[in-house]
């Protein structure tokens, strides 16, 4: 909490991924009177009247001057783009709140840094650490002694298993599996439905089933 005691959570991005994190934010804070869902932040913000959401657009991610009390949740799937906006809002003093569904599993023994979003269902194991700003959807999980870096998205059903090292600003798709001890490089994306068997270089795309690397660009 704040100095003050209560803490105003922005959401920055009002498409999909940033509706279904309010409703983590909802469900793991609405019960707390000490926090208010001040609103999203969005660049070219949708008309959210359709969906009957008690949560306005404050502001674009450009201007926008952070308050006292203001915690920021990046709700952007693309890890490139969570990186950016993570600096920007730092560079003007922005502090960061990490959002985990009660419906998670999270080990008393795993390390979850600043900024992250963890799903429902999302299990995270003893001594996994999940970097910076990463996110974890439904039913992704990191396994015990895994490292996860920062700006990551695990698709939904992927896993990384038992002492494997996924870089930062790395993506891995729907059901992506990364065996254990097995190395995922900054900036790489590993397909849907890829199972990793050896290492991943960096800025590379890895697809298939066992996964072949080939370079992103």
């Amino acid at each position: 909490m704040t100095d003050s005691g209560t803490i105003d959570i922005v959401i920055v991005g009002a498409g999909g991924f940033g509706r279904e994190v309010l409703q983590y934010v909802v469900d793991a804070y609405g019960r707390d009177d000490r926090v208010t869902i001040k609103g999203f932040l969005d660049d070219a913000p949708p008309d959210l009247s359709v969906f009957d959401l008690a949560c306005p657009v404050v502001g674009d991610t450009a201007t926008y001057r952070p308050g006292a009390n203001d915690r920021f949740v990046i709700a952007i799937g693309e890890p490139s783009v969570r990186a950016r906006m993570a600096e920007s809002l730092g560079a003007r003093g922005a502090r960061f709140l990490t959002v985990v569904h009660p419906l998670a599993y999270v080990s008393d023994a795993a390390a979850i840094g600043d900024g992250c979003i963890v799903a429902p269902f999302a299990t995270i194991g003893a001594h996994a650490r999940l970097g910076d700003h990463s996110v974890l959807t439904f039913y992704a999980s990191i396994g015990h002694d895994a490292t996860v870096g920062r700006f990551c998205a695990l698709s939904p059903h992927s896993v990384t298993n038992g002492g494997s090292s996924i870089g930062d600003r790395a993506f891995l798709g729907a059901h992506a599996v990364v065996n254990p001890m097995q190395s995922v490089g900054d900036d790489a994306k590993v397909a849907a439905g890829a199972v990793v068997y050896r290492p991943v270089p960096p800025d590379s795309l890895a697809a298939g089933n066992p996964a072949k690397s080939r370079p992103r660009w």
